[in-house]
């Protein structure tokens, strides 16, 4: 078991010692602002891509031309809300990586509690070790463990700037996956009409 957790923890480490680019804070600040113009501008395309696919259903025609790309119908709810295309995008892209942040630092907080939880259980096995061959042995697993929690909690250490960022982000996060649900269901269904075209269009096989 103790050594299964030190397999995890080397492997389960490794991404999030690494800094990489998603991991350095953007040198812009999101605000309320940005969030708010970001759920307007894609609820509105959002609305505009299932009326149009409904509209489709109803009367016929090309799904693939009746239908835009959610992000040509971004770009025209952003210009018919006044919204600057390429802040919004940018705030897109910001909240994306924040929500990516996140769910690493969920993986990590796992990763440290099943570690400590490890080097309780290697204090308890110490403490009725009795010949040198065996504390040795455990001894030498604490200290690998110790190694990887220590990397992950410097992993785990964040800016003032991300973490308002991030509490900024859990403020509208109800919100946000609402409409990520909505988008997600538009995508399923075009997909799902895409294929239905597609097998109308094929002929049937003739013996």
């Amino acid at each position: 078991m103790l050594a299964g957790a030190c397999e995890r923890a080397e492997r389960g480490s490794a991404p999030a010692v690494q800094v990489s680019p998603s991991a350095v804070d953007s040198p812009e600040a999101l605000t309320r602002a940005d969030l708010e113009a970001l759920l307007a501008v894609r609820g509105r395309a959002l609305q505009r891509l299932e009326d149009s696919l409904e509209d489709v259903l109803r009367t016929g025609g090309d799904v693939g031309i009746r239908v835009k790309e959610l992000s040509a119908a971004e770009r025209e709810a952003a210009a018919a809300l006044g919204v600057e295309w390429r802040r919004y995008v940018w705030v897109r892209e910001e909240v994306a990586r924040l929500t990516t942040l996140q769910r690493q630092e969920e993986d990590v907080a796992l990763l440290r509690a099943e570690l400590e939880k490890a080097l309780e259980e290697l204090d308890r096995q110490l403490k009725v070790a009795r010949d040198r061959a065996s504390r040795e042995f455990l001894e030498a697993q604490r200290r690998t463990l110790k190694r990887q929690h220590a990397k992950l909690a410097d992993s785990a250490r964040t800016t003032p700037a991300r973490a308002e960022a991030m509490e900024l982000l859990a403020s509208f996060r109800a919100e946000l996956a609402v409409q990520q649900s909505r988008q997600e269901k538009l995508q399923r269904r075009l997909r799902e009409i895409l294929r239905s075209v597609r097998a109308e269009a094929t002929p049937a096989h003739q013996e």
